[in-house]
Formats: structure tokens, C-alpha cells, sequence
């Protein structure tokens, strides 16, 4: 599988990357961002059923996202017994989603994307997303997204920590199915701040990614 940094992707002709890999801000600090709330084989472990909790009973109409056949997600540890905490959990789960879903869609700009990230994080994400695109590549095998911490910052924000481990999936060829070589480590760490709009959603308006920082 192959690796590359987010700002790479828009930088070079050829995407050899799988994820959302060193983007955001330096710090992963959760200042506060203008935009939000305006106007998205037998050994593979099995995916984790959706949480039964209260960010899916809040009054939202959030859109249903379903990874195809395949490529899938699995998330450890992401249940909390805080039910804010595990609202935001649940949002930055669904954010995650939403973008390995619009790779494999080829649509950068599709709704669901919109509708879990927004301000700088919307746009880096859709310009990612892009690059897969452009390059006629899409992602297949299991990911997995493991450790998970919140830490709020006042009653409207949240900094989400959690690894990636992408030694599961690759990055491959639409039309040829041919895999995309890679030597980088497989484990990224993930510092996304997140911001609760004016529907109650938690937004991903920052992201921040170090890759090889995770030994999971």
C-alpha cells in the first residue's frame, strides 16, 4: 500500500496514498473555527455495528453511511459511557466513514462529506478526496481505528486522539486492480478537532495526522 501526506496528494501528479495523512494544523490545537454550523479473509476482524447511543437518537437527520463491499472500518474502543463524550465519538466516527465511503464513491464533494466537516477540514477533505480521483485510485481491505480519547475544550469543542492502522488496506487501481507500492509505516495518529454547530452535529473542523506516531 501506498503513503503520502495529504498536502503531497495536491502537490504531485501520481496519488500512491491511502488516508487523511499530515494535514491540519502543527498543534492539533482547538481554536475556534469560523464556518461551522452555516448553510457532511478470515483472519479480518468484522466491523463493529453501529453504537446504539444517543448521538443516533438526538433529533438529527444524519445521513446513513454504509461501506461497500470490499472495504471496511473497524473501531475499537469507541464507546463511552459519557453521553456527550460519546456523541463525539460517534460524530468522528461517522466523519471517518464519510470520507472512506467518497473515495471509494469518487465524490469528494457528496453530501454526507458536508454534512460531518466543515471550515478548513471540509476543504482539505474534498481536495484529498480529489486527488484520488484524478488519479483513478480507490482503497479496498479492512482499516482499523483504534484507542480513542476525547478531551473537551469548553461545552462546544473537543480534541478527538485515536491510531489508524492501514496495514489491512490498499490503495489500488480502478480499472487495473493493480495495488500501489509502499514502504511507509501503516500507522497513523489522528489529533481532529471537533465543534458542535448549531444542529448538534460535532463537526471535524480540523485535522492533524502524524504518520508512524501509532504502534498499535
Amino acid at each position: 500500500m501506498s503513503r503520502l501526506t495529504r498536502a503531497g496528494v495536491v502537490a504531485v501528479a501520481a496519488v500512491t496514498a491511502l488516508l487523511l495523512t499530515g494535514c491540519g494544523d502543527a498543534d492539533g490545537g482547538a481554536a475556534q473555527v469560523p464556518g461551522v454550523g452555516e448553510g457532511g479473509s478470515s483472519d479480518t476482524p468484522e466491523p463493529e455495528p453501529e453504537p446504539d447511543d444517543d448521538a443516533a437518537n438526538d433529533g438529527v437527520d444524519r445521513p446513513r453511511i454504509e461501506l461497500p463491499e470490499g472495504i471496511s472500518a473497524v473501531y475499537e474502543g469507541w464507546e463511552s459511557e459519557d453521553p456527550t463524550e460519546q456523541r463525539v465519538l460517534s460524530d468522528a466516527r461517522a466523519a471517518q466513514n464519510a470520507v472512506d465511503l467518497a473515495i471509494v464513491e469518487h465524490e469528494p464533494q457528496a453530501d454526507y462529506v458536508g454534512f460531518y466537516h466543515a471550515a478548513e477540514a471540509l476543504v482539505d477533505t474534498e481536495e484529498w478526496i480529489a486527488g484520488f480521483v484524478r488519479n483513478d485510485l480507490t482503497i479496498t481491505g479492512t482499516i482499523r481505528y483504534v484507542d480513542p480519547e476525547v478531551t473537551p475544550s469548553g461545552d462546544d469543542q473537543a480534541l478527538v486522539a485515536y491510531c489508524a492502522d492501514e496495514s489491512g488496506a490498499v490503495a489500488s487501481d480502478v480499472g487495473t486492480g493493480e495495488e500501489q507500492p509502499d514502504s511507509a509505516s501503516p500507522y497513523v495518529a489522528y489529533r481532529n478537532t471537533l465543534q458542535r454547530d448549531d444542529r448538534g452535529v460535532w463537526v471535524t473542523v480540523l485535522v492533524h495526522t502524524e504518520r508512524g506516531q501509532c504502534t498499535r
